[in-house]
């Protein structure tokens, strides 16, 4: 089975996860990320840790798309679109692990990440979603496929943005 990071426009797409991921620890020193093997396919995209206690801090859902935060509001209703189940996958690694379950969202134009806690260290949902049933790409490398798909209401997802300040 290839997977679809193996082809060109997949290898693209980690790059910007692997971006998005470098800019998040310049803006938070203390964050250090274990990715997980993207050779499989794997139930998250990885774990933020604290440097100083060496322990798991977050786990994490990496998307990156190629739009602005304004095209997100405008176009998308502020809702980030996301297979239910990577949803129900990163609330089953929380309930196992005990850490809260994070999704993350790289704006590529803008340099912008937004981030919102989807479960709590226990598993349990932190904010209300809709899922329904959508025809949307089946992968990077396009195609249809139509599922269960979560809409994850991003207005109160906090921002990261690198600075000019903190690059002085």
């Amino acid at each position: 089975m290839t997977l679809d990071i193996n082809t060109p426009r997949g290898q693209n797409s980690l790059a910007y996860e692997r971006e998005c991921v470098q800019l998040f620890c310049k803006i938070h020193p203390d964050y250090r990320f274990l990715e997980t093997d993207k050779r499989e396919p794997a139930a998250v995209d990885g774990f933020f840790y604290l440097h100083r206690n060496q322990s798991v801090e977050s786990i994490v859902e990496i998307k990156t798309r190629d739009m602005t935060q304004e095209q997100l509001v405008c176009g998308y209703g502020n809702e980030w679109l996301i297979t239910h189940e990577k949803i129900l996958r990163g609330k089953r690694v929380s309930e196992l692990i005990r850490s809260p379950f994070v999704g993350m969202l790289y704006l590529i134009p803008d340099k912008l990440i937004l981030t919102i806690r989807i479960t709590d260290k226990r598993g349990k949902f932190l904010l209300d979603f809709d899922v329904r049933k959508t025809r949307t790409s089946a992968s990077i490398n396009g195609g249809e496929t139509v599922g269960e798909n979560a809409f994850i209401p991003m207005e109160k997802a906090k921002e990261h943005k690198w600075t000019t300040k903190q690059n002085a």
